[in-house]
């Protein structure tokens, strides 16, 4: 796929945020990350914003449904990470983690981004 400046940096942009998220769920799965760092760090990623930039652009072309993905996943988990812990437990966060390396991972794959290939 041929690629401009301004696409590349938008996929950059996405994969790191998808990236950072993904290292932070991993390590409240191995109870390393709080609850507390852990919603800091996903506000830092500011995915609203992400979202809120590149939403005309990605929903223009449907290989970019995994870079929209994250940015939604990552949206909803910051404004949802209270009532998703309250009723499903920390544990339920393994599911997003999931989600987001597959995500990555064909992200990766369509983009031949050969470090995104690999789960965190």
């Amino acid at each position: 796929m041929d690629l401009d400046g301004a696409d590349r940096r938008m996929i950059e942009e996405v994969m790191l945020a998808g990236l950072r998220a993904a290292v932070l769920l991993r390590g409240v799965m191995l109870q390393k990350v709080d609850r507390e760092t852990l919603e800091w760090g996903l506000a830092e990623l500011r995915a609203g914003e992400l979202l809120e930039r590149h939403l005309s652009r990605l929903v223009e072309n449907p290989e970019w449904v995994d870079l929209l993905n994250i940015l939604h996943l990552l949206y909803s988990l910051e404004g949802q990470l209270d009532y998703q812990v309250r009723e499903y437990g920390m544990d339920s966060l393994k599911d997003d983690l999931q989600e987001i390396n597959a995500s990555l991972h064909r992200i990766g794959e369509l983009f031949d981004l050969p470090a995104t290939r690999q789960a965190v």
